[in-house]
C-alpha cells in the first residue's frame, strides 16, 4: 500500500457529498424518536440489529479493540489489514446498540455510515488512505450541519430541518476521512449545561448515570467517554467543550475565536461560539486543530488567525500542531496559580448559595488539583504560586454571558432564516410560537424573542468593552509575572446529580476575555468523579497549551474509561439509571 493521502477523489456519492442540493437522494438518517416509535423500551437496540447483522454484538472486532481506540490504532488496525473500515464502524455501532439505551447520546444515527466505510475502503486499496483520519467513526454535535443528516439543535421545533451541505466543519473531518457515526444530543440550542433536551431528553455520564455529562456539548462528551467513538465534535461559547471534557475525563480546548470556522453550526454568538472536538487524548485535539483551522470565507472573523497557525509557510518553529507535542513540553514553562478560582469565594462573591456539600466538593477538587500542580513542578515547569488577576470583585463584575443577548437574537435569526421555505420553523418568533422546545431553556427563547435589535450596538459595546477589560486584567498578570499560562480548576465540583444544581464553573474566563483555554483529566474524586484542570494563555498561542497539555497528559495518565462500559463481552454489569428524567415541554406544560 502507499502511505500517502491522495488527493483525486472519485464521483461523489450521497454519503460523503458535504455539496449535494438537498432532495438529491434520501436523508441517511434513523431519528432518535422514529427508533422509539419501532423499537418501544429496546429503544435503539432493534434498529441497529437490523442495520449491523452481519457483525456479531456479543463481541468486538477481534482485530480492533475500541476500549481507548487513538486514531492512530484505528490507522494501525487498517495499514496492517487487521480490520477493515466496515469491520470497525460495525465495532461503534455494536456499542452504541449495547449502551446507548443506557446513556442517552444519539439523535440521529447514519444509516449509510457502513456504506462510507465500504467506500473508504475500496478507496484504500486503490490508492491508500484518503486522509489523516481515514476509517476514523466519530459522532457528531447536532448543531453542526450535515447535508445527509438533519441538523435540530435537539430542538422539537428543527426536528425534521434538512441543511443542504456539511458545516465548514464537518466537511473537513469528512474530507481527511472521518465516518460520522450519530449525530448526538446537546442542550437543547446549546444554551446549557446539563445536555437536556426536547428532542433528545436527558443525556447521562457515563461515570455515574445519575450525574450530568456537562454540556452543552454533553451528548459528545458521554459517547466519547464511553468509545462509542474515536473522538466527536463540541463547541464552546461559554464553555460547552470543556464542561463535557471535566466531567467525562476527557480533553476539550476552546480555540481563540476566528481559529476555526463556525460556518453552518447552529449560533449562539459568532464573537464567542468557537468549534471543536471532545477527545480522550491530546494528540487528537491537535490533530483535529491541524484539520479544522484555517481562513474561511464564508465566516470572515477567520480572517483573524491568516498567519498565526503552524503550517511550512508560517513564521512558527512547527509546521503543525501535532509537532508542538512534546512530553517534555513543561520543562521552563511558568504556570502561574490563580487561587481566588480555587474553592467557593468567587462563588459566594457572585450571590451563588453555597452548601457544605459543595464545600467539600471544592476542598476535594482543590486536592486533587495540589497533586497536579506538584505533578508540574516535577515536569519541569516552574509554578508561580499564587497570581492574581486583580480584585475578585472586579474579576466577578466583569463576567459577563452570551446567552440572551441582542447579538444572540440576530445570529440565531439569520441562521433560521438561512434554512429556508422547507424548513419547519425561520425565526425564534416561530419558535416561540410553536412552544416545541424544553421548558429548561424558555426564558432564554422567550427573552430573546422580546428584545429589540435596534439596541445591538448599545448592547454590543457594553458586552465588548467588559470582554476587553477582564482580557486586559489577564493579559498584564501574564505580562508582569512573565508567564506562559494560568492554571485554575474547570469545574470547582465534579459532574451534579441530574436533579441537582451546576455550579461552581471557572470556563467563564476563557470565553469572556476571549482567550483560549485547554482542560485536560486531572484525577478522580474519592467516589471516582471525573476532575479536570484549565490552563488558558494568550490568543493563538495554542502551540502553548497543547504542548503543556500533552506533556501533563504523559506524565500523569490520568485519563480511564468509566465501569461498565467496557468490551461487549464483558461480564461487568452495565449501570442503570435510578430513574426516568422526564423533559417538560412548553408547548405541552405550564413552564
Amino acid at each position: 500500500m502507499v502511505n500517502t493521502y491522495h488527493s483525486e477523489r472519485k464521483e461523489n456519492k450521497c454519503i460523503n457529498n458535504a455539496s449535494r442540493p438537498s432532495g438529491q437522494c434520501e436523508s441517511a438518517k434513523t431519528t432518535r424518536r422514529s427508533i422509539m416509535k419501532l423499537a418501544g423500551a429496546a429503544g435503539v437496540a432493534g434498529l441497529l440489529t437490523s442495520q449491523t447483522a452481519a457483525a456479531s454484538v456479543d463481541s468486538d472486532s477481534e482485530g480492533f479493540d475500541p476500549i481507548e481506540a487513538t486514531v492512530s490504532d484505528v490507522y494501525s488496525a487498517i495499514h496492517l489489514e487487521k480490520a477493515t473500515a466496515r469491520e470497525i464502524t460495525e465495532t461503534y455501532l455494536n456499542r452504541i446498540e449495547a449502551y446507548d439505551d443506557v446513556l442517552n447520546t444519539v439523535i440521529t444515527l447514519n444509516d449509510s455510515a457502513l456504506d462510507r466505510a465500504e467506500e473508504l475502503d475500496a478507496e484504500f486499496k486503490e490508492a491508500g488512505p484518503v486522509g489523516p483520519l481515514h476509517g476514523v467513526p466519530i459522532v457528531v454535535k447536532d448543531n453542526y450541519d450535515t447535508g445527509d443528516l438533519p441538523t435540530t439543535a435537539a430542538s422539537l421545533a428543527l426536528e425534521d430541518s434538512q441543511p443542504e451541505e456539511d458545516s465548514y466543519y464537518v466537511r473537513k473531518l469528512r474530507e481527511a476521512g472521518a465516518i460520522v457515526l450519530a449525530k448526538v444530543n446537546t442542550h437543547e440550542f446549546a444554551l446549557g449545561g446539563t445536555s437536556v433536551s426536547s428532542l433528545g431528553g436527558q443525556t447521562r455520564n457515563p461515570y455515574d448515570v445519575d450525574r450530568i455529562p456537562g454540556g452543552s456539548s454533553g451528548g459528545t462528551g458521554a459517547s466519547v467517554a464511553a468509545n462509542l467513538a474515536v473522538f466527536g465534535t463540541a463547541s464552546d461559547t461559554g464553555g460547552s467543550t470543556r464542561s463535557p471534557a471535566t466531567f467525562n475525563n476527557l480533553v476539550g480546548l476552546r480555540p481563540t475565536v476566528g481559529l476555526v470556522s463556525i460556518d453552518g453550526i447552529v449560533p449562539i454568538t459568532g464573537t464567542w461560539d468557537t468549534p471543536g472536538v471532545n477527545t480522550r487524548t491530546v494528540r487528537e485535539t491537535a490533530l483535529a486543530l491541524d484539520i479544522t483551522a484555517g481562513y474561511d470565507p464564508n465566516n470572515p472573523i477567520t480572517s483573524r488567525g491568516v498567519g498565526k497557525i503552524p503550517t511550512e509557510d508560517s513564521h512558527h518553529k512547527e509546521d503543525s500542531y501535532l509537532d508542538c507535542l512534546n512530553k517534555d513540553g513543561l520543562q521552563n514553562a511558568r504556570i502561574g496559580i490563580y487561587r481566588d478560582f480555587f474553592g467557593t469565594e468567587f462563588d459566594e462573591l457572585d450571590e451563588v448559595e453555597i452548601d457544605e456539600e459543595t464545600e467539600e466538593r471544592a476542598a476535594e477538587v482543590t486536592e486533587i488539583l495540589e497533586e497536579s500542580i506538584e505533578e508540574m513542578e516535577a515536569l519541569g515547569a516552574t509554578i508561580i504560586d499564587p497570581i492574581s488577576v486583580g480584585p475578585l470583585e472586579r474579576v466577578v463584575d466583569l463576567f459577563t454571558s452570551s446567552l440572551g443577548t441582542v447579538e444572540h437574537k440576530i445570529d440565531l435569526n439569520n441562521y433560521l432564516e438561512s434554512l429556508g421555505d422547507d424548513a419547519p420553523i425561520n425565526s425564534i418568533e416561530e419558535l416561540v410560537e410553536s412552544g416545541l422546545y424544553s421548558c429548561d431553556i424558555a426564558d432564554i427563547i422567550e427573552g430573546l424573542n422580546e428584545l429589540d435589535s435596534d439596541d445591538f450596538d448599545e448592547d454590543f459595546r457594553q458586552i465588548e468593552g467588559a470582554r476587553s477589560q477582564l482580557r486586559n486584567l489577564v493579559l498584564e498578570t501574564m505580562a508582569e509575572e512573565e508567564l506562559d499560562a494560568i492554571l485554575y480548576p474547570t469545574n470547582i465540583q465534579p459532574a451534579a446529580k441530574i436533579d441537582e444544581e451546576n455550579i461552581g464553573t471557572r470556563r467563564g474566563l476563557s470565553a469572556t476575555a476571549d482567550l483560549p483555554a485547554i482542560s485536560v483529566p486531572a484525577g478522580f474524586t474519592e467516589d471516582e468523579l471525573p476532575v479536570g484542570l484549565e490552563m488558558i494563555t494568550r490568543q493563538f498561542d495554542e502551540p502553548k497549551l497543547l504542548k503543556y497539555a500533552y506533556a501533563f497528559e504523559k506524565g500523569t495518565d490520568n485519563r480511564s474509561p468509566p465501569e461498565g462500559f467496557g468490551p461487549l463481552d464483558s461480564e461487568s454489569e452495565t449501570p442503570e439509571p435510578s430513574e426516568e428524567i422526564d423533559v417538560p415541554i412548553a408547548a405541552e406544560d405550564d413552564c
